[in-house]
C-alpha cells in the first residue's frame, strides 16, 4: 500500500508536469487579435474593404510601413475559400502588413506560429516574428519562412537567443507580398511548448488508473 501511494504521487505529479509542459499563450488567433480577419471597426465583418488602415480599420492589421511600397488594393474579402469564418485576406504585389500583440519578448520564449495559404499557390509571400523597435516594426530575419507554392497550412517556431534585439519588446507577425494577390487566412501565434504533449498526458493517465486498480486488488 505504501508503495502504490508512492505511485499514485509520482505519476500525479507526470500528469501536473505534462499538463504545464503542454500550455500556451494565445497571441494572435481566430478569437484573438483578429487572426482570421473577421473584423474590421471592432465588428463583425462580411464586406470587402481594400486598405488596412482605413475606414473601416482592418482590426489589429496594419499597412508595416519601411517595408511596404503599396498600401492599396490590399485587404479582406469573402471569396469562400476562408479556412476559418468567411473573410480572407488579399496583398497586391509590394504589399507588407503586420499584427502586433502586447506580448512583452524575453529570453528563451518559444513563439509558434502557423497560418492557411488558400487560394493561388503561384503567390508566394513571406511570414515571420517582428517586434516594436521603438515605433519601427522589425523582422526577426531567422524566424521568417515563405511560402512553399502550394495550397497548405504553413507552421514555424522560434526561440528568443539570448541578446536578441527583440528582448523586452512587443512581438507580432509580419507578412510580406513580392509577389500579386496571394489569398491567405486564419493567422496563429503562440507562445510555450507546442502541444503534442497529448502522449506523455495519455501515458501518465494509464498509469494513474493501474496504480488506483492495483490498490483495489490488494485492499481486497
Amino acid at each position: 500500500m505504501i508503495c502504490n501511494r508512492f505511485t499514485l504521487a509520482a505519476v500525479s505529479a507526470l500528469l501536473v508536469s505534462a499538463a504545464s509542459l503542454n500550455a500556451q499563450t494565445v497571441l494572435i488567433g481566430p478569437n484573438t487579435n483578429n487572426g482570421s480577419f473577421e473584423y474590421a471597426g471592432g465588428v463583425l465583418n462580411t464586406d470587402k474593404i481594400q486598405v488596412w488602415d482605413g475606414a473601416p480599420d482592418v482590426d489589429n492589421w496594419s499597412v508595416w510601413a519601411g517595408v511596404s511600397t503599396a498600401d492599396n488594393d490590399s485587404g479582406v474579402e469573402n471569396t469562400g475559400n476562408a479556412s476559418d469564418g468567411t473573410m480572407v485576406a488579399f496583398m497586391q504585389s509590394g504589399n507588407a502588413m503586420h499584427n502586433l500583440t502586447s506580448w512583452i519578448a524575453a529570453e528563451g520564449d518559444r513563439f509558434n506560429f502557423s497560418w492557411d495559404h488558400v487560394l493561388r499557390e503561384d503567390r508566394d509571400h513571406t511570414v515571420g516574428l517582428v517586434y516594436d523597435d521603438g515605433g519601427t516594426i522589425t523582422s526577426i530575419v531567422d524566424s521568417e519562412i515563405g511560402s512553399t507554392g502550394v495550397i497548405e497550412t504553413i507552421s514555424s517556431s522560434y526561440v528568443i537567443p539570448a541578446g536578441s534585439p527583440a528582448i523586452g519588446k512587443a512581438i507580432g507577425l509580419g507578412v510580406v507580398s513580392p509577389g500579386g494577390y496571394p489569398e491567405i487566412d486564419n493567422f496563429r501565434l503562440t507562445e510555450g511548448v507546442p502541444e503534442p504533449c497529448s502522449a506523455l498526458l495519455g501515458l501518465a493517465a494509464i498509469g494513474l488508473l493501474s496504480a488506483r486498480r492495483g490498490g483495489r486488488r490488494r485492499d481486497s
